[in-house]
């Protein structure tokens, strides 16, 4: 029986930033168990895996640091998250040299992985708090929910999260409030669709109202707004100063064939209207999407709607997947399943056409003011930025030229240059 003061510990988070938080949590609760943390897998006891499922580029990224992990043969290996909590069963089978396996790590996982390895450890009440994995950030993701009951044909969540769950308010100002303690000035609302946010009489419009009157938070994102759930219940939110204006909704697609067969309600006409009252309604709101490519059925004509769709919108921010063919999801067995070569054409053609959008609306930019928030020192008088217009790790950088220091701040600045996803500028 060994002891976790003797033994440390590194955490591999992959996936989303939901996951991030899943694994801030793990760290948390290890510290306070008695294990110290180390910078790298080859300083550690034990290598912590917390994994991602979600499509199968993600499941091979797993398996790829899985593998490489193995390869210590003196270091404790635990494998956590949403590929354990899918393919458990056939990761004991295939990966043996794998020393605790478990699912969607809870506030119970560090007192079972202490005990499958036999490890003595600090007694303490089990908790959901947070410890930064890395540095202290200048921003932090606030996961408000769990799992999801939107049950999309294509998604996989519903099978490894289960349905929509939301936290408590208590709950989620506290982790805020701990977050902006640490030195975060802004706070990202993250769930897999914070519109369903409901718990007890609250909804999402009452929870953003009590995280903004917490004096130090100075910029809230909304992140993941299913399009379908998007009233003016949601708009509203952003008369709130602090509310930055910046929204991410998912479309995914416009064709309403197609849409229908994800299990959604919507078509072109109605996420066009949708975007038109957003910028009608919020002026200056920059809108982010994302959109899945070769669907089983879509043809050449429901391809070209989005393409339409991108050029009759010119959307701020703009991502987009490949269809990932996933078990036990009702696309799975589907007809009309594309070709690999027809996605990847579809899916460079679409690229390419948003690359031209965003850089025509950052070119608008140049010459005007407007707010960054810093996040690191890339040189001497360079440091690297987002504007308010910009969610942290998806979306474009600003270079911004300062004498003095102002790394971990929210500062005005000019802006003088772009390129096709980034912008230059100066602080005024």
């Amino acid at each position: 029986m060994d002891s976790s003061k003797r033994l440390t510990y590194y955490i591999i988070s992959l996936g989303c930033s939901k996951n991030l938080v899943d694994s801030e949590k793990i760290n948390n609760s290890m510290f306070n168990a008695g294990y110290l943390p180390v910078g790298s897998s080859e300083q550690a006891d034990i290598i912590i895996i917390n994994t991602c499922g979600f499509i199968t580029p993600a499941k091979e990224e797993s398996l790829d640091v899985i593998f490489d992990a193995v390869e210590y043969d003196s270091k404790y290996i635990a494998v956590a998250g949403c590929l354990s909590q899918r393919y458990m069963d056939q990761l004991k089978k295939d990966i043996p040299e794998i020393d605790f396996i478990y699912g969607i790590p809870d506030e119970h996982f560090v007192r079972s992985l202490s005990r499958s390895l036999d490890i003595v450890i600090k007694e303490s009440p089990p908790s959901i708090s947070r410890k930064a994995l890395y540095k202290a950030q200048v921003y932090s993701y606030i996961k408000i929910s769990d799992g999801c009951s939107n049950n999309c044909s294509y998604c996989a969540i519903p099978l490894i999260r289960g349905g929509h769950r939301s936290f408590s308010i208590e709950s989620i100002l506290s982790d805020a409030e701990k977050a902006l303690s640490e030195g975060a000035k802004e706070l990202n609302i993250i769930a897999q669709d914070i519109t369903q946010y409901r718990h007890g009489k609250y909804r999402l419009p009452h929870l953003i109202e009590k995280i903004s009157e917490i004096d130090e938070v100075q910029w809230i994102r909304l992140l993941y707004c299913h399009p379908d759930h998007i009233n003016n219940d949601i708009i509203g939110i952003y008369r709130n100063d602090k509310v930055v204006r910046y929204i991410d909704i998912p479309f995914q697609h416009v064709s309403r064939k197609i849409l229908n067969s994800m299990g959604r309600n919507g078509d072109f006409n109605k996420y066009y209207d949708l975007v038109m009252k957003l910028r009608d309604e919020i002026p200056g709101i920059r809108i982010r999407s994302t959109f899945l490519l070769g669907y089983p059925g879509e043809d050449e004509n429901d391809f070209r709607m989005i393409l339409d769709f991108l050029r009759k919108t010119e959307l701020d921010r703009v991502g987009a997947f490949i269809y990932s063919k996933e078990e036990d999801t009702e696309a799975y067995k589907l007809k009309g399943q594309i070709p690999e070569s027809v996605k990847k054409k579809r899916y460079e053609e679409f690229m390419e056409i948003q690359k031209d959008i965003s850089f025509k609306n950052l070119r608008r930019l140049i010459g005007s003011e407007v707010s960054v928030i810093v996040e690191e020192k890339f040189d001497e008088t360079t440091y690297l930025a987002r504007t308010e217009f910009d969610a942290p790790e998806v979306d474009g950088i600003f270079y911004l030229t300062a004498k003095d220091e102002v790394n971990n701040s929210i500062v005005r600045a000019k802006v003088i240059g772009s390129e096709e996803y980034d912008l230059f500028g100066e602080i005024i």
